[in-house]
């Protein structure tokens, strides 16, 4: 049996929480901390009223409409940052009870392994694009051509254009934000591994009912009465009936724990897609580096919609599956008694658990695609504007 544990990543991640103030060591906040709490959540909304005053105020068009894209995004990180300071007992908690647990077939403990392998590469992969993006367009820019200026044209109430102190504070301003953009930015990987967590523990959870009977036996000079096979494979039922009800039960306090991101997420990705294409297809940048940091937005719009909606879906894939795995057990040697449980077992195993946002739109594959259909029509709409 294997013992699984929160990954190390994800313990990094939570470490950095607690270095930058975000997060509070103890039962609750001391003044200083919850003074950090605070400056956070009057800090970082600043960012999101500048790039709001900024896409109205801006007489560029296209200007106006990479700050509205930014605006959406930052709309979402405001909810991170909601949860991460006044939830953080909570989400501490779900992570404790989803990503700690146990597997005892070794096949399945080396195709978790796996699994978390590919995903921790991912991760890396997101989390230097992001810092790279963040610091060329907070840091480089700036020096970038024969003016300086600011990549994202934010309101500010200093005149950066005509001052130069005024620039270097709207400078800090924005590297500031741009770093704290960044970490709000990683919670959603902690979001990611929940979700992935609850989507393997499904596929654990099928090979344990695959394998029902046959745990206890160790190899093959264990001689057991056809009874004592009986006993052991209604024991192993009853764990799989209990632990598939815990398991179901974690899922949905996921669901609603996140519901409200989520859709607020699904609400403005398609707007925000949509933005990106529009810059990628027509060129926009001046430079190289605008080109990429708007190649990275892209990146981020649609792995941050995408990643919800793939983990939903093996959700609903693998607690679909459950009903089959059931049937491919021993189950036909077993008594009578044994088989009627086994029949409304397989029934309720026939429902399997799809996670639904705000009552309407279910996180599976197929809402990503509407969502990516829906930006795209709105693409062709902004693009007869051109």
């Amino acid at each position: 049996m294997h013992s699984i544990q929160v990954h190390k990543v994800i313990g990094l991640i939570i470490s950095a929480f607690y270095l930058i103030g975000v997060w509070h060591r103890g039962d609750k906040p001391t003044v200083k901390e919850m003074r950090m709490k605070l400056f956070y959540c009057i800090y970082f909304p600043l960012f999101l009223l500048s790039t709001v005053v900024g896409a109205k105020t801006n007489e560029n068009r296209d200007e106006a409409i990479f700050l509205g894209e930014m605006s959406m995004g930052v709309v979402v990180l405001c909810v991170n940052l909601w949860l991460l300071v006044w939830k953080q007992n909570e989400i501490l908690n779900l992570l404790n009870r989803v990503c700690v647990f146990s597997i005892r077939n070794e096949d399945d403990y080396l195709t978790y392994n796996a699994k978390m392998r590919v995903f921790t590469k991912f991760v890396f992969v997101f989390i230097f694009a992001a810092i790279t993006a963040g610091s060329l367009g907070s840091i480089a820019f700036p020096f970038v051509g024969s003016e300086k200026t600011l990549f994202l044209k934010i309101a500010f109430p200093l005149d950066y254009k005509s001052s130069e102190f005024a620039f270097w504070i709207a400078t800090a301003f924005l590297f500031t934000e741009t770093v704290l953009i960044i970490t709000f930015a990683i919670f959603s990987v902690v979001i990611w591994y929940l979700l992935l967590i609850c989507a393997l523990r499904y596929e654990v959870l099928g090979s344990e009912i695959k394998n029902m009977g046959q745990v206890s036996i160790k190899n093959g000079n264990v001689k057991m009465t056809e009874t004592q096979r009986h006993i052991n494979f209604f024991e192993d039922l009853k764990t799989s009936i209990k632990a598939h009800l815990h398991l179901r039960e974690l899922v949905n306090d996921v669901e609603l724990f996140f519901s409200d991101l989520f859709f607020i997420q699904f609400g403005t990705s398609g707007l925000c897609i949509c933005a990106s294409i529009y810059f990628l297809a027509f060129d926009v940048g001046d430079n190289l580096l605008e080109r990429y940091i708007y190649g990275f937005l892209f990146f981020y719009f649609i792995s941050h919609l995408f990643m919800i909606t793939y983990f939903g879906n093996e959700i609903m894939l693998s607690s679909n599956r459950l009903s089959y795995c059931l049937f491919e057990s021993d189950w036909y040697n077993q008594p009578q008694s044994t088989k009627k449980c086994i029949i409304i077992f397989g029934e309720y195993l026939k429902q399997p658990q799809t996670l639904v946002v705000g009552k309407l739109y279910p996180l599976t594959l197929e809402t990503f695609m509407r969502i990516l259909n829906s930006a795209y029509s709105m693409f062709n709409i902004l693009k007869s504007f051109q």
